[in-house]
């Protein structure tokens, strides 16, 4: 089978629809995407560790270097054979082509010739998705703001606090702003809202970016949602496993507190406005709230601006091909 090569990346804050559009689009007939897993960006920044690929020795320790984080990586829940997939980085000469293999990998046992992957946090790295996989197409997804905060509250492994939750969300929507006028032709951007109340038009409008003709399975993927998602997932992803329903849309106004929507719509009114989603005008805004927001801004962009600074460091010392060899 001859893999395409315009792979397929879903991106967006947490909590934003991304695994649902995932499940969908797996549904096609021609496309799969497997679970989330966090081997590509881990590998991306440690790009200086493993140098050349070209050279066999440094392809050993890449190859090791998957081989014994599975699990940290989540390369485990894609339950792909190790023995293969070892053989196929060992034919690999960039980082690229590495992790596009785990990807390729999974759409070939598949019979499927579109392949990709989802991961939220790709939002904040477009121009390094595209420097990997230079046809890619990118879709991000978009949901009330509101809405992700209150979701990201009820999620064990999201510790953070509500206005840093918003600071995320806000700067998703920016990213996406940027990356949309930067990368026209490769770069979709779609509301959770319009997916979830009018699933088949909006299928239709995706597949048509995705150069896919639109099939009707995509919208009923509840029905494989629990075998496409691993178990441990399954608690915080419990909706995937029932037909679309509009009813949690909205829920913010019944799980966060006046004082947080307050402190939300302050924040990120003008990104809340930008994409229809109705906020109050703020008047007045609190000093204690004011106090938390610049706390929380700067232990957010002081991340934000370390991974960057961190980023162009490494590009340049990294002067090795990146991207993946295309075969069409």
């Amino acid at each position: 089978m001859r893999l395409s090569n315009q792979p397929i990346f879903i991106v967006g804050c947490e909590r934003s629809g991304t695994t649902i559009l995932r499940l969908m689009l797996n549904e096609h007939s021609r496309i799969a995407l497997p679970p989330q897993t966090k081997f590509s960006r881990k590998l991306y920044k440690r790009r200086l560790l493993f140098g050349n690929l070209l050279k066999k020795e440094n392809r050993k320790k890449i190859i090791q270097w998957m081989l014994e984080r599975k699990s940290n990586t989540k390369l485990m829940d894609l339950q792909l054979d190790d023995g293969v997939l070892e053989k196929m980085w060992e034919k690999r000469a960039t980082l690229g082509d590495i992790t596009a293999a785990v990807f390729q990998q999974y759409s070939l046992e598949r019979n499927k010739s579109r392949w990709g992957d989802k991961r939220p946090y790709y939002i904040r790295y477009i121009a390094q998705l595209v420097r990997l996989y230079p046809d890619a197409r990118i879709i991000h997804v978009i949901r009330d703001g509101r809405d992700c905060v209150a979701s990201l509250k009820r999620m064990p492994w999201w510790k953070k606090s509500a206005i840093y939750s918003i600071l995320n969300w806000r700067h998703a929507i920016r990213m996406g702003s940027d990356a949309i006028n930067i990368y026209k032709d490769q770069f979709m951007e779609i509301r959770y809202e319009d997916l979830i109340n009018e699933p088949e038009l909006h299928l239709r409008e995706i597949c048509k970016f995705l150069g896919e003709t639109y099939e009707p399975a995509m919208v009923n993927f509840h029905l494989n949602a629990e075998q496409n998602i691993p178990g441990y997932k399954q608690p915080w992803h419990y909706k995937t496993s029932k037909p679309l329903s509009a009813k949690f849309i909205g829920q913010w106004q019944e799980e966060l507190s006046k004082n947080e929507v307050h402190s939300l719509e302050w924040c990120a009114g003008k990104e809340l406005t930008k994409w229809n989603y109705p906020t109050e005008k703020i008047h007045f805004v609190h000093p204690m709230i004011l106090v938390r927001y610049w706390t929380q801004w700067v232990r957010f962009y002081g991340l934000v601006g370390l991974e960057r600074i961190m980023d162009r460091l490494i590009d340049l010392f990294y002067y090795h091909p990146l991207s993946y060899k295309q075969t069409d």
